[in-house]
This record gives structure tokens, C-alpha cells and sequence, in this order.
């Protein structure tokens, strides 16, 4: 399942479908995530694609507790046959909206060796009923997440009887990003423990738009993430993931993050470097760690003292001990580990592509905020006063790019620079043209002629066609896919005596980097450490138009800074 592509036309038997083959890993906002507890041997995964190790399921968590309420009470018995009349999709099937959006959009602006594509699959709603009676009986919901479980049986009942039962829940198979495919040089080295970081990097951009709102204009002076950091320390902004079981957890007074964006996306590898340890020292939501697969660092979590040490341990052994030979004896496992899982993300993602595309892809937000809840105003007025026309013309806008990247050569040259990676076709529309014109030429740090622009790019908002209106929304909607994305770096390591070259990850296979070896105090030259890697995107669905709607009360908050 290389360079994007995705399973086979294949059906799974029933007992890699049972609901024992998969465990409750981790879960966002609106979906939750189960790992194949299946143990193979991944080096098999491109001979026997229908083995489901190394694999996750994603399915939305309403769904879960629809099934649930309807399917609750069958007999433990169906376990074992579950899944007899259902099968992965066919690819000769309708392909889905998200599938075409990453294929089509995302995967040739981040690189195809960063992204693999999902492979939709259709669930009975019986397998959903039991993972989501696994789920809540495991003791893993975070207490932040439990509210998102609950079943409002009048609502799921009527959904599901009229949906699910009849043609399935669907969900999405990927890769288990928590593990690695061997590189065909390792095909003969010992299978090596696994760490994996998954970070979400947020908006690496100050944004420069005219179309701020006057009450707004602390958007000039910080990073979107510092400034809600700042709204978060003043109680304007509570994420889920703050929300815990408890009044007294409630009190835990909230410490801002150091993270800066501008860092990690900088090009330089000391900052890259700077925003990685930041991550780290304060993780939030923002900053994940698992070895083969488990979680040992997040938020309010790290590993027992004993198994910090055995993961240190464990890898001074594969590495030679070169990588941590410079670390003080005296300090704690935890940063020690931490320092070295730091070192080693911070290295790669300097020397790969992944950071460059992606904020490429979050400068397609041209307009700010503020400016996209203008452009929305006057797409639902071209639309007759409808909201739903206007965000159904946008939703499917967001899909249709193949002949806009057919015809990219063709685009005329006027655009500002930070649209010209657009993949979406530019309409004829003059007012359009001068709008970006003004936005490219707008400098927010001057004091001059702010107000003057901001009025002059308001009064072209007002005058844009409908094909204006959907062009500026669907490149900010993009940008927001690429400033809310994750991903995923996973790596192991090896003492390396043979002297290996590095390797760039690509389509078909991850990266190899060295750390320098040292001399010991025989003068006998250690192994330098190798470090086999993917870095993976994950989360690149596209953003529904309906969040336009709900855009202003986001905005607003700015103005208590």
C-alpha cells in the first residue's frame, strides 16, 4: 500500500472481521480509531493484502452509538459472524468525496510519498455495536472525550434504522502509522522496536490579510496558535482536551505552550529544532509518543520508571549507544528519551519536504478569517439568501480540480505569489483580480493606509461574482485542511557498521539518516546510529462549507486581545 494507493478489490473473511481483531486506540472529536490486534509480521503486508495488521479503522463515533442503541441487545453468539455479508468496498464502487479531495487535491500538493489514501469500507452495524461496547468498557476514553459517546437513543435508533441497517456504516481502513513496513535493504535485519510521534503543527503563517477586522489586528502581531494560547490563559477558549472528569481536574490552571509554528515551518534547523522540544516540555493535544505502538508520552502521560528505562535501554542496543553517548548520566530517563525522540523528528523533518509543502498549502489563506465570513455573506446573497445552495456549490467545488490541474500551465500570471500554487481553476472575474492584487500588495505592519485598504477590499468583497466568492473560499477551506492536519513520524534504529547511504523517503519506500558515530576511549570507532523513517499526513479530509456558518463566533474572540 505504497505512493497512495490502497487495497486490492478484496473481500475479509469473517474472523479478521470480528470485533476481537480490533482494539479502541484513539479517537478526535467526531471519530474513533481502532488498531488491528492482529500481530503480523508487516513484512508481508505488499504479498498478502488481505491481512489487516498494520491497519486502523476510523469510524465516526455517532455511529458507534447509533448501532449500539439499535443492535445493544443482540446475543454475544453473532461475535463470531458479524461480518459474513459485508466487505471492504469495491473499488469499481462510486469513489468517495474525501477519497477524490485527497487524491486529487491534497496528494499533489503535499507529495505523494507523505500521504496514503483511505480505502473506504462499509461495517455491519452489529461489529459497530461491539466495538462500541469494547470501546467504553476498556477504561481508555479520555474523561474529556466520554461526553461524544453518549446515545441519544430517539435520534440514533431513527438513524440507524433507516441507514445503517440497511446498507452499513461506513468507515475508513488505513495504515497504522504506529508501525513500519520494512525497507527492502532490511529484509534480512531483525524486526527493531518502534517509535512513533504523531504532531499536529497548526498554522505555521502570521497572516497579512486587509480584510482583518479593525477589532481584530492582533492577528498581525503573533501566530494564530500563540494568540489562542493567550485566549486560552484568559478563559475566551476551552479545547475539549482541557475538559476532565473532575471539578477539581476543571481548577488545573491552564500553562501556556512556548510551541511557536513559525518555528517548525522556519527552514532552519535550529528553530525546527526549538519547536520540537517546545512541543514536547508542554504537550497539550499537540504532541503524541508511542513505542510499538503504545502510548508512553501525551498529555498527563508518561512511562513508568522501570519501562523508561527499558526503552532507553533497548535502544542504546540498537544504536551502539553513539546516539546517546553525549546525554548527562545524571538527568532523568524521561528526558532522555525525550531529548533523543526530539533530536531525531527534528533531523527529519529538516531534511524532508513535508514542511515546505504544507505551508505552501496553508498560504493559500489569503483572506483571513474576518474575510472569509465577508466572502460567505456574499455567496449566500448571490445564492438567493440560501446557505445550503451556497455551501453545496462550495462542497462540491472543493473536488472538481482535475481540469484546473490540467490547465495549470495555462493560468494567467496575475495572481498574487502566494496563490499560485492554487490547484483550483482561476474564474474571469476583474474584481476578483484586483482583490488579490490589493491583498498581495498589503503590508500588515505599517501603520499607513491600513484602514483606507481594509475599506477598498471590503467595498471588492461586496462586488465579487459567485465564481469569485467560491474561488477565495475553497483555497481558505484548503488552508485549513493543511493547518489542522496531523502527522505521523515513525522510525527505528540500527547500529549501522556497513556504512549505508542515506535515502530521501519516496513513493515506495521511507527515509534512511544517519547520526555521526563517536570514538571511545579505546579510539575504536562506534557504529553510527541509522534511522529508518516515514513521515505520514493524516486528518486531510476536506472541511465541510456548513462550518462557514458558525465562522464569525470563531472570529470574534480575537477581539479580546
Amino acid at each position: 500500500w505504497r505512493g497512495g494507493g490502497f487495497l486490492s478489490n478484496t473481500s475479509y473473511s469473517m474472523n479478521q472481521w470480528s470485533p476481537t481483531a480490533w482494539l479502541y486506540h484513539a479517537e478526535g472529536g467526531k471519530h474513533a480509531i481502532f488498531r488491528s490486534a492482529t500481530e503480523k509480521n508487516l513484512n508481508c503486508f505488499a504479498q498478502e493484502q488481505e491481512r489487516i495488521a498494520g491497519h486502523v479503522l476510523r469510524i465516526p463515533k455517532h455511529e458507534l452509538a447509533s448501532a449500539y442503541a439499535v443492535c445493544g441487545n443482540a446475543s454475544a453468539d453473532d461475535n463470531v459472524a458479524v461480518a459474513t455479508d459485508y466487505a471492504v468496498s469495491n473499488a469499481s464502487k462510486q469513489e468517495t468525496a474525501s477519497f477524490l479531495f485527497q487524491r486529487n487535491v491534497v496528494q499533489p500538493l503535499l507529495g505523494r510519498s507523505y500521504i496514503d489514501l483511505p480505502r473506504s469500507v462499509v461495517l455491519p452495524p452489529l461489529l459497530c455495536a461491539r466495538l462500541y461496547q469494547q470501546a467504553v468498557a476498556s477504561g481508555n476514553i479520555p474523561p474529556s472525550r466520554i461526553q461524544s459517546w453518549r446515545i441519544d437513543s430517539s435520534e440514533t435508533k431513527t438513524s440507524t434504522d433507516n441507514h445503517a441497517m440497511n446498507e452499513g456504516i461506513k468507515a475508513t481502513l488505513l495504515r497504522d502509522h504506529t508501525t513500519l513496513i520494512k525497507h527492502p535493504r532490511f529484509l534480512d535485519q531483525p524486526n527493531q522496536n518502534v517509535i512513533s510521534v504523531e504532531i499536529k503543527p497548526k498554522a505555521g503563517y502570521i497572516t497579512s490579510s486587509p480584510l482583518v477586522s479593525p477589532k481584530h489586528r492582533c492577528k498581525y502581531k503573533g501566530s494564530r496558535y500563540s494568540l489562542q494560547q493567550q485566549l486560552m490563559q484568559l478563559g475566551y477558549v476551552q479545547k475539549g482536551w482541557q475538559h476532565h472528569g473532575s471539578e477539581t481536574q476543571n481548577s488545573k490552571p491552564f500553562t501556556p505552550s512556548n510551541y511557536s509554528p513559525l518555528d517548525l515551518f522556519s527552514g532552519n534547523a535550529s528553530q525546527i529544532q526549538t519547536a520540537i522540544k517546545d512541543l514536547s516540555n508542554n504537550m497539550q493535544n499537540n504532541f503524541r509518543a508511542f513505542y510499538n505502538g503504545r502510548q508512553i508520552f501525551g498529555e498527563d502521560i508518561s512511562p513508568l520508571e522501570g519501562e523508561r528505562k527499558n526503552i532507553l535501554n533497548t535502544f542504546v542496543q540498537q544504536c551502539g549507544s553513539s546516539a546517546f553517548s553525549h546525554h548527562d548520566e545524571n538527568r532523568n530517563a524521561d528526558s532522555i528519551l525525550l531529548d533523543f525522540i526530539c533530536s531525531v523528528v527534528s533531523r527529519i523533518l529538516h531534511r524532508e519536504e513535508l514542511l515546505r509543502n504544507l505551508l505552501s498549502m496553508q498560504l493559500l489563506d489569503v483572506i483571513d478569517g474576518d474575510g472569509v465570513i465577508r466572502v460567505y455573506d456574499r455567496l449566500v446573497h448571490l445564492c438567493d439568501g440560501s446557505n445550503s445552495k451556497a455551501e453545496e456549490l462550495l462542497d462540491k467545488s472543493m473536488v472538481c480540480v482535475e481540469e484546473a490541474v490540467r490547465e495549470q500551465s495555462k493560468k494567467p500570471q496575475l495572481l498574487g505569489k502566494d496563490l499560485a500554487k492554487s490547484p483550483f481553476e482561476l474564474p474571469n472575474c476583474s474584481v476578483l483580480h484586483k482583490l488579490i492584487e490589493e491583498v498581495d500588495s498589503f503590508q500588515s505592519h505599517s501603520t499607513n493606509d491600513v484602514d483606507s485598504t481594509h475599506e477598498l477590499c471590503v467595498r471588492l468583497v461586496e462586488q465579487l461574482s459567485q465564481q469569485g466568492c467560491i474561488y477565495l473560499l475553497q483555497n481558505w477551506l484548503l488552508s485549513l485542511v493543511a493547518c489542522d492536519v496531523s502527522f505521523f513520524l515513525t522510525f527505528q534504529c540500527f547500529a549501522d557498521d556497513q556504512g549505508t547511504n542515506e535515502e530521501y523517503q519516496s513513493i515506495n519506500n521511507g527515509g534512511i539518516m544517519h547520526f555521526d558515530g563517536v570514538k571511545d576511549e579505546k579510539s575504536s570507532f562506534r557504529p553510527r546510529t541509522m534511522i529508518y523513517y516515514e513521515v505520514k499526513v493524516v486528518d486531510c479530509d476536506a472541511k465541510p462549507a456548513k462550518k462557514l456558518r458558525s465562522r464569525r463566533k470563531v472570529e470574534d474572540v480575537f477581539q479580546f486581545i
